[in-house]
């Protein structure tokens, strides 16, 4: 872990805010741009915090210099400039960015939860290449505002509304989800404040790499197809969470964790696009399931390399841990949990809307389908799934 700052006394600051932290992180501190290139030249880092307005090269420059240099470093920018004063600055490919001063707190919690994201995938060649997705301003803006002590819906409202794009892309996708079912919105405004606090940067996060992807040519998958399957699995996972029970933030946690759930399919058709076409062939060919062919030939799945990306990029560790496991044949709680949701989530969705014959339908592991009292609570989803009308043209219904 590296620390950068021109001040002295904020390097004396980290050095006290993190002193909890030496016997788990190995920590270096630089009082400059050149001094931590010198030291990441002599020694790899999992990690590089620097603040932004340093003299000579500034922390903008050195973050692309990492980048180039140390791909698979996490890199964090510090800024004192407002959100107001940042505008229009050329930004460093920062996976988070804080403004200072900072809560220790968060940013302990930050660091932490982006290590701990590192541990998804573990083949260094593969993390070289995943880099930081080309992203709107507006998703750091919201990430800005969320960063308050007091964040203000009606601000993020007016930030998506500035973005004609993006205010459409958001009515679509709540009515989408149905997560308002059975009012009509008419606004953005009405989306975001429908969406919530919680919600709206998962959401946000969903649209533009969708939209990010689509213009990069993603070639082994069906683009609208698969966001179809992301859109109705977030609705399929917020009603199963309702009907467990589920506290409010854990409802919202379901359905952020199963609108995201894919997004490693992006990441990996870009890093590996002829490997991906091999995999698609084998799964089309023997009618096998996507991840489970993922494994035998990339030594990981999309499951993983997702929550990896959205481990950096700061989002919920119980998002990013429902992303990871929405494969895995066991829960790793006790209990009915938002991971859980979406686990069943994608279960159904593959099993009720048909959009590749070739596709080998996932079965409930019979650990997790005791855990929920079996085939009749299962049952029971499907019709409240089928009720929400979610069905997306060119998708068929199972046995339809």
């Amino acid at each position: 872990m590296l620390f950068v700052d021109d001040e002295p006394i904020v390097l004396m600051g980290l050095k006290r805010i993190f002193h909890h932290m030496a016997q788990k992180w190995d920590m270096l501190f630089a009082s400059g741009a050149q001094e931590a290139l010198a030291l990441m030249a002599a020694r790899p880092v999992d990690a590089i915090v620097t603040d932004l307005t340093m003299p000579g090269l500034d922390g903008t420059e050195l973050l692309r210099r990492t980048l180039r240099e140390h791909p698979d470093a996490v890199r964090v920018l510090l800024s004192g400039y407002s959100e107001e004063e940042l505008l229009g600055r050329a930004l460093a490919p920062a996976h988070q960015f804080f403004a200072k001063p900072c809560d220790e707190r968060r940013l302990a919690n930050a660091l932490e939860e982006a290590m701990d994201a590192r541990a998804y995938v573990t083949n260094s060649l593969v993390l070289e290449k995943i880099g930081l997705p080309l992203l709107p301003e507006v998703l750091r803006r919201i990430a800005f505002e969320l960063d308050n002590d007091a964040p203000d819906i009606e601000e993020i409202a007016a930030l998506v509304t500035a973005d004609s794009a993006l205010a459409e892309a958001v009515l679509e996708l709540v009515d989408g989800t149905r997560l308002c079912a059975g009012r009509t919105l008419e606004t953005p405004r009405q989306a975001v404040l429908a969406l919530g606090i919680e919600i709206v940067q998962p959401a946000v996060l969903f649209l533009s790499l969708f939209s990010r992807f689509e213009a990069g040519g993603v070639r082994s998958y069906a683009l609208p197809k698969l966001k179809a399957h992301c859109l109705r699995s977030a609705g399929i996972a917020r009603a199963i969470a309702l009907d467990m029970g589920l506290a409010g933030a854990a409802v919202d946690c379901a359905y952020s964790a199963a609108l995201l759930h894919d997004t490693g399919k992006l990441l990996l058709d870009v890093l590996y696009a002829s490997e991906c076409q091999e995999i698609m062939e084998a799964v089309r060919a023997d009618n096998r399931r996507v991840s489970e062919v993922e494994a035998e030939h990339l030594g990981l799945t999309h499951a993983q390399v997702g929550a990896y990306l959205l481990g950096l990029l700061g989002l919920p560790q119980p998002v990013v841990r429902a992303v990871a496991r929405h494969h895995a044949h066991s829960p790793e709680q006790k209990g009915f949990h938002a991971e859980d949701a979406v686990y069943f989530a994608n279960v159904l969705d593959h099993g009720l809307f048909v959009f590749n014959e070739c596709y080998a339908r996932p079965e409930p592991d019979p650990l997790r389908l005791a855990g929920i009292g079996g085939d009749e609570r299962l049952g029971r989803w499907r019709k409240v799934v089928l009720g929400l009308g979610l069905g997306h043209a060119g998708v068929n219904r199972a046995g339809a």
